[in-house]
């Protein structure tokens, strides 16, 4: 991975509610998790890059997705204010998909280049119509989040700093990259919707990992899960609270 060593700071945007059998295969019907929206901000070798930007204000959020609260601290500017972060001296932005809540709040990152890959932004302008909504597109009547945003598009891993590595990670979408970051600690995987949970990680009766029942692809999304496997030290799920037991990884 390289000499340069990072450091990984989560930042809180809000609390999601989500049926908790869309995060882990037909495990818990009926139930529910309360889940954070996060931000990953990455610092090292003089380079400062965020992973994921956040969704919409609570209005939007709840009237055409989940439910979702959001604290006055947890407003996107204010939040990255207290964990230290500038979002005008980020340098790159890392668009792990085009989900609603993912995809927000780009605005903020003035100077930024926005990395994104481009199966996925081709396939967010027209998806199956199952997706429609979680990607809010043009078919939906919505206008995307990002649609004012000037990406530069990759075509599968693309090593954007020694020791900083853009996996292709297709699975819950089908143009999803993951970080593959060098920290001191080792190599720490940001595996974002394809395991939302540590209990993804854990598994079940079918295995580990267990994937999330919002797929584009089962054979992608297990073949993802092997390459994670072989790179990766420690894994950091997509919206688990327990990634916030730490305020700082690395």
């Amino acid at each position: 991975m390289g000499s340069t060593t990072y450091t990984i700071t989560p930042v809180s945007v809000g609390t999601l509610t989500i049926e908790r059998p869309q995060f882990v295969w037909g495990q818990g019907w009926g139930t529910v998790v309360e889940c954070p929206v996060l931000m990953f901000y990455v610092e090292g070798g003089g380079r400062r890059i965020m992973v994921a930007t956040g969704c919409s204000d609570p209005d939007w959020a709840t009237r055409y997705h989940k439910p979702f609260v959001r604290t006055p601290e947890q407003e996107p500017l204010r939040a990255l204010q207290s964990a230290g972060v500038d979002p005008a001296a980020i340098d790159t932005v890392v668009v792990t998909h085009l989900h609603w809540d993912h995809c927000y709040n780009q605005g903020l990152f003035r100077n930024a280049r926005f990395l994104v890959q481009r199966i996925e932004l081709q396939y967010a302008a027209a998806p199956h119509p199952i997706f429609a909504n979680v990607y809010e597109a043009p078919t939906t009547g919505m206008t995307p989040a990002y649609s004012k945003t000037r990406f530069e598009v990759l075509n599968g891993d693309y090593d954007l700093a020694d020791g900083f590595t853009l996996v292709f990670a297709p699975g819950h979408a089908p143009g999803m990259q993951c970080p593959l970051i060098a920290t001191r600690e080792g190599n720490y995987y940001i595996a974002g919707d394809n395991a939302p949970l540590y209990e993804n990680l854990e598994g079940n009766k079918f295995g580990r990992p267990i994937p999330g029942m919002i797929y584009e692809n089962l054979n992608a999304y297990y073949e993802t899960f092997r390459r994670m496997d072989r790179m990766a030290d420690h894994v950091l799920p997509g919206h688990d609270m327990k990634v916030l037991d730490r305020a700082k990884y690395g």
